[in-house]
């Protein structure tokens, strides 16, 4: 076998694989064998048929192509071991000659990252101070969330922060465009409405009507992504009722009741630390994005088409079982977002590619930084782990014997040892935060498992932000479609804030 390499770019290579004579002989021979026992012909034994017959009967091509199947094979296997080359997609065959055989074979290869001048990167740390005005916000709206909805005192029209139940009729022209709405509920200021029904519904008393008609631009900032595009429609609107929200007086009882806290004073310490830790974690990620931003702007890496497609197919099915852990199937979510499998790959395919590259440079690092992990420091990880467990032993066992969560730890700590090494070195020892948030000493109490419940409900996770290559939101424009399917929901670029 003769073998001529070529590197082209996007990380493929190409052989040139030719087969000694010798090889292509063998290879026919063994082709013939084996077609002679497969064919039958009157008066002779399987196997047992002349040459000179068969040749005649199925002719020379039919075992010179049987032949090459598997010598293709062979040849290429043979070809990327004695190149020591590392595929990660399907190869592109084109044959040359058939007999002696000779093919060229383009395949994507796992690509060679060249990190530049990553020491020389240098970022200031990020401030995690907390804004106060957080701290004021998530009690607010604390005491919104759990504030009754009573009438207004005198009758009115609403007013933003006001909850209204209202049936709406869409019309085109004469004819029905979708069925009624009957009591829509929505909160003005909160929920996402059209400017035009935002002002309409402004407008009304409680059994008052009105109509307006709203046009949708063809396309341009402002159009819609669904059957609304380029029509004028009609909408009227009925008040039904008109509610305000009767502000609960923040206090101790109110702390007591509705996020057991001992009093205001402990609620709002409280808030303050869990929303000081989030800010913690979250400039510790914006210092390390902005490492490997830098960073990867002086690398150089040639990403294979084929590697960020199965990135993408990854990131799909990982979507997909997000949604299946709250019953929706990803066709259902692609029907709301108006969107095709191929729109949703389209959509996350820039980030993948990110991903990846950035992935593949920083492994780079790790190599010439001597970041490792050894078999003794996973088992003091998993010790740290379930050291507040109360099943210790059966959890240790657990871990010992499951390769996933081994590979867990393992990467966990890989990472946090690279993060921190990248830390170090682009901002000169001085850490990646100041003013950051500090658990307090750990003591003897019981923790409250409602006082965790509580922490929650004040939004303060207080899992430190994973750093932008490692972590994909697709679709958080779902959120924002209205449960009814109404389409009364302004879906212009707005709506994504």
């Amino acid at each position: 076998m003769k073998v001529t390499t070529e590197r082209l770019p996007e990380s493929l290579v190409r052989l040139d694989i030719a087969a000694e004579a010798e090889e292509s002989s063998q290879a026919i021979e063994k082709a013939y064998r084996k077609i002679a026992r497969e064919v039958v012909i009157p008066g002779f034994r399987r196997g047992k048929v002349p040459r000179h017959m068969l040749e005649r009967l199925v002719g020379r091509e039919a075992w010179v192509e049987e032949a090459n199947k598997s010598l293709i094979d062979d040849l290429y296997r043979k070809a990327i071991q004695q190149e020591e080359i590392v595929p990660v997609g399907d190869p592109q065959l084109e044959l040359v000659a058939v007999e002696p055989l000779e093919f060229k074979v383009t395949v994507p290869v796992y690509p060679t990252a060249e990190p530049g001048d990553y020491a020389s990167v240098r970022v200031d740390p990020v401030d995690a101070a907390l804004d106060e005005s957080k701290v004021d916000e998530a009690i607010a709206q604390l005491q919104l969330t759990n504030s009754p909805w009573v009438d207004p005192a005198e009758p009115r029209t609403p007013q933003d922060g006001d909850q209204v139940t209202v049936d709406i009729a869409i019309k085109e022209g004469d004819e029905e465009f979708q069925p009624s709405v009957e009591d829509a509920v929505f909160v003005l200021g909160e929920s996402n409405l059209i400017e035009e029904l935002r002002t309409a519904i402004n407008s009304l008393h409680v059994d008052e009507s009105t109509t307006v008609d709203i046009t949708f631009p063809e396309e341009g900032e402002g159009a819609v992504e669904d059957q609304r595009r380029g029509k004028t429609l009609s909408y009227t609107v009925t008040m039904k009722s008109i509610k305000a929200r009767d502000l609960l007086p923040l206090d101790d009882d109110f702390a007591k009741t509705y996020a057991q806290a001992e009093s205001m004073e402990a609620l709002l310490s409280r808030t303050r630390d869990n929303l000081h830790a989030e800010r913690t974690g979250e400039a510790r990620t914006e210092t390390i994005n902005a490492i490997i931003d830098q960073i990867a702007e002086g690398a150089t890496v040639e990403v294979p088409v084929a590697m960020i497609d199965d990135a993408v197919v990854e990131e799909v099915n990982r979507l997909r079982q997000r949604l299946a852990y709250s019953g929706v199937p990803l066709e259902a979510y692609l029907r709301r977002a108006e969107q095709t499998e191929d729109d949703l790959k389209a959509d996350l395919r820039p980030n993948a590619a990110k991903r990846l590259r950035n992935s593949l440079i920083l492994r780079q690092v790790a190599e010439r930084e001597g970041i490792e992990v050894t078999e003794p420091e996973i088992e003091a990880e998993i010790e740290t782990l379930i050291a507040d467990m109360p099943g210790r032993d059966d959890a240790r066992e657990v871990y010992r014997t499951s390769d996933y969560l081994r590979s867990t730890v393992r990467n966990e700590l890989y990472d946090r040892r690279l993060t921190e090494r990248l830390v170090e070195i682009a901002t000169e020892g001085r850490g990646a935060i100041f003013n950051g948030w500090t658990p307090p000493a750990v003591t003897e109490e019981i923790i409250d498992v409602t006082e965790a419940s509580a922490n929650a409900d004040l939004a303060a996770q207080t899992t430190p932000v994973q750093a932008e290559v490692t972590d994909v939101d697709p679709g958080g424009e779902m959120a924002l479609a209205d449960d009814a399917g109404t389409g009364l929901v302004d879906v212009g670029e707005d709506a994504e804030d």
